[in-house]
């Protein structure tokens, strides 16, 4: 199972982030079909419910069970319904070092509910995880997703010109992290 006993859950005011299961499959091939979303993460999402299944077990599911990151859904308190997904992957032990990544569903924006989420994680991540660097790569045009971890602390460290190719154009990234002695002064 990687270094987990079990999956862990995280609850906030108005969230609980759960392992996800492929009985989400249905949510997530929903909310990776929104165009907001195919947008932000830069990658079409799947084609079918199977293709749902495969991507589920493949980017949430199997890099927790094999030790390689952590990928919660992200629940409404007050009704359990999945709005969104955010996590740790690239995690190096060694280096004690981790990239975030996260989505929620359009319908939310603006709600501070991804604010909430990705506190606990980086809690989450720098207490119990015991890294010391997150980082974030980010579509440069992704302005909401780049206001977001500046205002959780992270700090701009330049741009990877044209790292991703998505619908059939080069795309520049730019890369953000966020240094444990930084979260823990803030």
């Amino acid at each position: 199972m990687g270094p987990f006993e079990r999956f862990p859950q995280i609850e906030t005011d108005r969230l609980v982030l759960r392992e996800m299961t492929l009985d989400d499959a249905g949510f997530y091939f929903h909310h990776f079909n929104k165009d907001e979303i195919v947008e932000g993460c830069c990658f079409a999402g799947p084609a079918s419910l199977e293709g749902a299944k495969e991507e589920l077990d493949r980017f949430c599911i199997r890099p927790f069970r094999e030790g390689l990151g952590i990928r919660w859904g992200i629940g409404r308190r007050s009704s359990g319904d999945l709005v969104g997904t955010c996590g740790y992957y690239d995690w190096n032990r060694t280096v004690r070092r981790a990239e975030i990544g996260y989505d929620l569903d359009p319908a939310h924006w603006g709600s501070g509910i991804m604010t909430e989420a990705l506190q606990a994680i980086l809690k989450y991540g720098f207490e119990r995880l015991n890294l010391n660097r997150i980082q974030a790569i980010i579509d440069s045009r992704n302005i909401r997703s780049i206001k977001l971890v500046q205002r959780l602390g992270f700090k701009n460290e330049g741009v990877l010109r044209q790292n991703s190719y998505f619908k059939g154009q080069f795309r520049d990234d730019t890369v953000f992290s966020l240094l444990k002695y930084e979260w823990t002064k803030s």
